[in-house]
């Protein structure tokens, strides 16, 4: 399996944050209605990490030019 380039990691952290920012809006706005939700904001939080954790782990690392 091929790793993700840098523009290819830029496409996957910018979707996966806007979709955690979204989950987290709903998450509130569920809250507010006096309800439970099915998820925390803090575990959305928890899993973004590790997501993004693991796309760092498959992204090309770029060289260092002196």
């Amino acid at each position: 399996m091929s790793k993700f380039n840098g523009f290819e990691k830029f496409i996957i952290v910018s979707g996966v944050e806007r979709v955690a920012l979204e989950m987290k809006c709903e998450i509130r706005n569920v809250e507010e209605k006096g309800k439970n939700p099915l998820m925390t904001v803090e575990y959305v939080d928890m899993v973004l990490k590790e997501l993004l954790d693991k796309v760092n782990s498959f992204t090309i690392k770029e060289k260092k030019y002196r």
